[in-house]
Order: C-alpha cells, then sequence, then structure tokens
C-alpha cells in the first residue's frame, strides 16, 4: 500500500511538473491523475463476507491520467471563432477598397468632379471661344476619365489578390483536414472500442487515449473553425467526425472529403463544392469572408454571386458612374444618333473603331476601365462652345454653299414639313433652285448667291421652325459668324457659354439613374456621396460586429482556459500536497522498515 502511494504520489508529481513545463504550449489541456481508492474482492463460492474483511484497507490507485477540457465551451468557442474571423478578414479588404477608391468623397472623384465643374463655369462666362479655357476642361474630363480607370484597375488587381487568396484558403482547409484525419488513425490505433462500447487497452496505451496526439487534434480543429463553420462529433474508437457547412467531411477514420473550387473565369464568381459533388453551405469564418468579396455584386448580382457589397460590387458601381457620367455629358452637349462620325460626343471608349478617315464606325462600351476623351474633344475643346442651329433658333438667317461643289442632296425641315433637293451648281442655276425652294415651302425661303459668288438659302421670317442639313457639301452660317462644319448639321459659337453652362447645370441638377440594376437615381454628385455612405456604413458595421464578437470570444476563450489552461499558482500548491504525500508515504515504509527490523533482529530473543 505504501509503494503504491508513493508510486500515485511520484507520478502526481511527474503530471504537475509536466503541466507547469506546457505552461506556454499552444493548445495543450491540463492533465491530472484520476485517483480512486483501491478495490479488490473475491467471488469465490466458500469464502463468506467476514472473511473478505482481510482484502479491505488496499490504499489508492491511478485509473489513468486525463486532460481537463469542456466540450459545450469548445463547440461555442468555434462557433464564436469562426464569426469572428469572417468579420475581421472582411475589415481590411473593405479598408484596401476605400484606399483604393481614394476617399471616393472628398479628395477623389468628388474633387475631381467640383474641378470639371468649376472649369467649365470659368470657360462659360470668360470666353466660350478661348482654347485656353476650353483646355482646362478638357483637362478636368481628362483627369476624371485617368481617376476613373485607375479604379477600376486598382479594384480588378485586388479582386484577383482575393480570388488567389481564396484558392490557397481552401488548400490549406484540405491540409488541415488530411491532418485530423491522420491524427484520427493516430488515436485510434492506441485504444479501441468493443462491442459493448466500453474501452479497451492497446498496446499497453492507457484507455485515457494519447492526449498529446489529442491536443494536437483540437488545436486543429480550432483552427479549421477559423476558416469554416464546424461541428465535431466524438465517436466511440476515439476519433471524432467533423461536419463542415451542413455537409459530412470526416466520418472518423472510414473516410473524408476536400473541397474544390472553379476556375473564378468560368462562371466570373468563386464556386466551391465537395468532392463527392455536394454543395456546400458556408455560413462564417474566413471562407465566407473571401466568397461575400469576390462574389459580391449587390443587385448586379448573376446566378453565382451574391447580393453582398464586395469587390464587385464596387467594381460595376464605378462602372455605372463612368457609364451615366458620359451619357450625361455626351447628351448634353448635343450627340444624338442621327450624328455620324463622333460629333458631340466629349467622352468615348477604348473600344471605339474608326475608318480609314476617321470616321467612327462602332462605339464600344463606356465602363471605368474604357471611358475616355473623345477625339473630337480632345482635338478641339472648344467644341463644347458650340450650339446646333436649333437652338440658335430664328438667329440663323443664313445657308451658304460652295458654288464649287459637286451634286449635292439639301434636306430642309420648316414646320415639321420635310423636302430633300438635289442640286448640282456645275449643271443647275440658282433661279432652278428657287424654284425648287417655291414648289417645298411657297414662300418662305429664297435662294441666290453672296458676296464670294456662293450658293445661298435665306428664310423670309425668322419665326418658323427651320433646320438644313447637306449629304456632302460645307454648310457654312454666315449673319456675323464665320464657323465652319463639314456635313450634317450646322453649329455656331454661342458667346454667352449657354452650352458650357447647360453642361455645367446637368452635374447639380440632373437626375441620372445609375446601373442596369438601378442602384440608385440622383445627381452625380449625390451617387459620389451614396457610394462613399454606403462603404463607410458597410465597414463600421463590419467594426461593430469585431467589436461584439470579440468580447464574447474572449469570454468564451476565458473560461475554456480556466478549465483547460495551466495556472502555475494551482500547479505549485498541488506540488507541495504531492510532495508532502510522498514524504509521507516514504516516512511511513522508512518506520515499517524499522518495525519489520526489530521484529525480526529484536524479538524472539528472551534471555539473550
Amino acid at each position: 500500500m505504501s509503494k503504491r502511494t508513493i508510486q500515485l504520489s511520484q507520478k502526481a508529481l511527474d503530471i504537475s511538473t509536466n503541466n507547469m513545463g506546457n505552461t506556454m504550449t499552444p493548445g495543450f489541456s491540463r492533465q491530472r491523475v484520476d485517483v480512486n481508492a483501491m478495490f479488490i474482492s473475491s467471488y469465490k463460492s466458500w469464502q463468506t463476507k467476514q472473511s473478505r474483511l482481510s482484502l479491505a484497507g488496499q490504499g489508492a490507485s491511478a485509473f489513468g491520467v486525463a486532460q481537463i477540457r469542456n466540450f459545450y465551451l469548445d463547440k461555442r468557442f468555434r462557433e464564436m471563432n469562426s464569426r469572428l474571423a469572417e468579420n475581421e478578414r472582411k475589415a481590411p479588404i473593405l479598408e484596401e477598397v476605400q484606399t483604393a477608391l481614394d476617399n471616393f468623397e472628398n479628395v477623389g472623384m468628388e474633387g475631381k468632379l467640383a474641378q470639371f465643374k468649376d472649369a467649365l463655369l470659368k470657360f462659360a462666362t470668360n470666353s466660350p471661344d478661348s482654347k485656353e479655357f476650353a483646355g482646362l476642361v478638357k483637362e478636368s474630363a481628362h483627369h476624371i476619365a485617368e481617376m476613373l480607370n485607375t479604379y477600376s484597375k486598382d479594384l480588378n488587381k485586388m479582386l484577383q489578390e482575393n480570388v488567389f487568396e481564396l484558392r490557397a484558403t481552401v488548400d490549406y482547409v484540405n491540409t488541415i483536414l488530411e491532418k485530423i484525419v491522420h491524427l484520427n488513425n493516430a488515436i485510434v490505433k492506441e485504444y479501441k472500442a468493443t462491442e459493448f462500447g466500453a474501452i479497451e487497452t492497446g498496446r499497453g496505451v492507457s484507455p485515457y487515449g494519447p492526449l498529446e496526439l489529442m491536443d494536437e487534434r483540437n488545436l486543429l480543429l480550432d483552427e479549421l473553425s477559423t476558416y469554416i463553420n464546424i461541428k465535431v462529433d466524438e465517436n466511440a474508437d476515439g476519433s471524432v467526425s467533423v461536419t463542415m457547412g451542413d455537409t459530412l467531411m470526416i466520418d472518423g477514420t472510414r473516410n473524408y472529403e476536400v473541397l474544390v473550387m472553379h476556375d473564378f473565369d468560368k462562371f466570373n464568381a468563386a464556386v466551391i463544392y465537395v468532392s463527392n459533388g455536394q454543395d456546400i453551405n458556408i455560413r462564417t469564418g474566413e471562407l465566407k469572408a473571401y466568397i461575400d468579396l469576390v462574389n459580391g455584386n449587390g443587385p448586379y448580382a448573376n446566378h453565382h454571386q451574391s447580393s453582398f457589397h464586395g469587390i464587385p460590387y464596387y467594381i460595376s458601381a464605378i462602372d455605372a458612374f463612368a457609364e451615366s457620367f458620359a451619357e450625361l455629358m455626351n447628351r448634353t452637349n448635343g450627340m444624338t444618333e442621327q450624328l455620324d462620325s463622333q460629333h458631340r460626343a466629349m467622352f468615348g471608349s477604348t473600344l471605339d473603331e474608326y475608318d480609314v478617315n476617321g470616321n467612327i464606325v462602332y462605339r464600344g462600351p463606356i465602363t471605368a476601365s474604357t471611358i475616355k476623351i473623345s477625339e473630337e474633344f480632345w482635338n478641339d475643346p472648344t467644341m463644347i462652345g458650340l450650339v446646333y442651329n436649333e437652338l440658335l433658333g430664328s438667329v440663323i438667317t443664313n445657308f451658304s454653299f460652295p458654288s464649287s461643289s459637286g451634286a449635292f442632296d439639301i434636306d430642309i425641315s420648316v414646320n415639321g414639313t420635310t423636302a430633300t433637293i438635289n442640286f448640282d451648281p456645275s449643271t443647275q442655276s440658282v433661279a432652278q433652285l428657287q424654284d425648287e425652294l417655291d414648289l417645298a415651302f411657297p414662300g418662305l425661303l429664297i435662294a441666290g448667291t453672296d458676296d464670294d459668288g456662293n450658293i445661298t438659302i435665306s428664310r423670309v421670317n425668322d419665326t418658323d421652325s427651320f433646320n438644313i442639313s447637306t449629304t456632302s457639301a460645307t454648310v457654312q452660317i454666315t449673319e456675323n459668324r464665320e464657323d465652319v462644319y463639314s456635313g450634317g448639321w450646322a453649329f455656331s459659337t454661342n458667346l454667352d457659354g449657354h452650352n458650357a453652362h447647360k453642361l455645367m447645370l446637368a452635374l447639380d441638377q440632373e437626375e441620372v439613374r445609375f446601373g442596369r440594376a438601378l442602384d440608385f437615381s440622383g445627381t452625380m454628385f449625390d451617387y459620389i456621396s451614396f457610394l462613399s455612405n454606403r462603404l463607410g456604413q458597410g465597414l463600421n458595421f463590419i467594426d461593430e460586429q469585431i467589436d461584439t464578437l470579440s468580447v464574447t470570444t474572449n469570454n468564451l476563450l476565458d473560461s475554456r482556459d480556466a478549465i483547460m489552461g495551466v495556472s502555475t499558482d494551482e500547479e505549485g500548491i498541488n506540488m507541495l500536497i504531492y510532495q508532502k504525500w510522498y514524504n509521507a508515504a516514504a516516512r511511513m515504509m522508512t518506520a515499517m522498515d524499522d518495525m519489520l527490523d526489530r521484529v525480526i533482529n529484536g524479538m524472539g530473543r528472551v534471555g539473550l
């Protein structure tokens, strides 16, 4: 009995020392020796109850060394840890989006748009035919296009980087699963369950199991919960089964599955499934954060994307801004589908195509990555000071055509009545042209020649709605104006800055619908505030979630550590107790040795 007591106290001292030595070991669970009273009995039929009295008082015995953990706290910690890890992964990436957008609302796009507006105001109020002030407008517009190009480039690069990180994370999760399966097999080899559910020892191994291997497995399970929501079930043979996102991934030692990720470009989204072909419901964890950030396209989402406002959403949002901004400026400046070439377009696309004569034959889509200054605006920024003859109204009274021109068609519209007159100056006289005019519009138009010998057409009165265009000749507007524009509609510089002023007002006053998904409706400045607020609010919400989840997770971790963690003070006290226990048992053996020596050597020698 004393020998067993010494052995027990020595093992208790060993375990306390082991605990102290592993105070800083990650994942280590505090161990203890399970001590029970020694129980020895006999079931031989000839023995009576009184005969068992000699078997009583056999001292203490150790059943094994156990680790101290709480399964419920493990479960709760892993749930909260997964949610916390998701938000902690989202926050820095969305902050990168905010950095990439260069504070969209303040010094970024809002500042560039304000500069553009200010340049338009100076151009309109100073000299609408000044190349210097027009150049300032062009440069401001060019800066807006360049900034949108930069936004698109940075965000798309960020998207690809996070797709790469997601793929690497999927591979690492698969590595963790493989390690857990390996540990399952190693642990099961140490002990197994009988058909009745009892635990049998292996080859000299405690039924309490290989504690260090179990600690390593628990550490991997904690790490796995960082990446995805998991559910852990302990099996009778010492292995564990792991369910990830409602899908059984590890079934003890029998089989396990891995995650598979499709090529991102196949669906323009991250699509992850299980190796057995099943879908997986990833609800929390870093995997969920990455998936939301690379798939989240808000109202622009397709089948495989999500409604989260991730990187694709902000790419789509600035594409919508570029498209709506260019359309607003081009339309306000007078660009219509009827105009050939790039006439009146302030912005174009890098995908535009031109013929050998420089005329545009295909207008490419305008996005943040393709928007640019149109060729016409780049070559002649004063074009935004030109207006239609429609806008000039009754001011335009006289049109002339060079008499050296070949045959051409004159399209004339007066008060809604349209006529096309074919005229060839080399074979037809002005009188013949007058006859054609009288036939089409009696008494409204007069044909003649100017001082230079050019053919002219003038209106009799200035109150009728009046438009003229030609197919091939140059239309020259007189009436104190010398501006010439080849083909199509007639233009003239408006010296009161009407057109530039209208462009400026459109930025502040015209309500625009942004995106095919109708994400927002308002002015250009309103949309900038809207996007900036959405990004800021999203970050604030995630930060609040981190604060809340950090408190909960840390409390659970503290509660768990209070059970499984090593307390140096407690272990020190235990060592003192176990040392006294050892000393007492050793002293008892010494006393018994003395007594036995006295019995053997000092008794039974009467008279000597």
